[in-house]
């Protein structure tokens, strides 16, 4: 059995849906960022989280007694306000990673971009409009890993959507050229 705990590339969802969703869409694609976009902020959470634990033995190593001349109450008042704006950016760091996601229907692309807690865009391009895919992948981190970015270029008022470090983008390339392909073929059928 195959198991993640956040996964960041569904194909064929079927428990997932999206805000605008039309009643005969089907998602295709449901992507975000490649996990391992993560390591930068999760890093550096851990060296701000380990370094109030760390000052007095760094403290101690450079033979100085500043904490020992800052009364206890400032020194906790101060660590539970450290703490506090490390958690807050540990969650902000999560949330715009969870919640900024990638979807790819029978019918649509769209790309919903979470830009703080109480703020979102959501762009929404119908594959009718798609003239060009095209992937980025760059970089030893993007060859190891799997993963870069898609652009899309289109016709409509949204002239250009990228997906950024999204896992196996030959994958999702390949996945929105055939769904365009097989609606242009859907579409020249009925014309005729």
């Amino acid at each position: 059995m195959h198991f993640k705990i956040f996964p960041s590339l569904f194909e064929k969802p079927q428990k997932i849906r999206f805000e605008h969703q039309e009643e005969k869409e089907r998602i295709e694609l449901f992507l975000r960022r490649h996990p391992v976009t993560n390591i930068p902020w999760i890093v550096a959470s851990l060296i701000g989280l380990a370094l109030p634990i760390l000052t007095p033995f760094i403290e101690q190593f450079l033979g100085t007694t500043l904490l020992l001349q800052i009364p206890v109450q400032i020194l906790v008042g101060f660590l539970v306000i450290y703490y506090l704006i490390i958690l807050a950016y540990i969650i902000e760091s999560f949330l715009f990673w969870y919640f900024n996601v990638y979807i790819v229907t029978n019918q649509h692309i769209v790309d919903i971009n979470f830009n703080s807690v109480l703020s979102k865009e959501v762009i929404e391009v119908s594959l009718d409009d798609v003239e060009s895919i095209s992937r980025k992948m760059g970089g030893l981190w993007h060859a190891l890993f799997v993963y870069g970015d898609v652009i899309i270029e289109t016709a409509a008022k949204q002239q250009r959507i990228t997906f950024d470090k999204v896992p196996n983008p030959d994958f999702v390339v390949d996945v929105i050229q055939d769904l365009v392909s097989a609606r242009k073929l859907f579409f020249e059928g009925d014309k005729k």
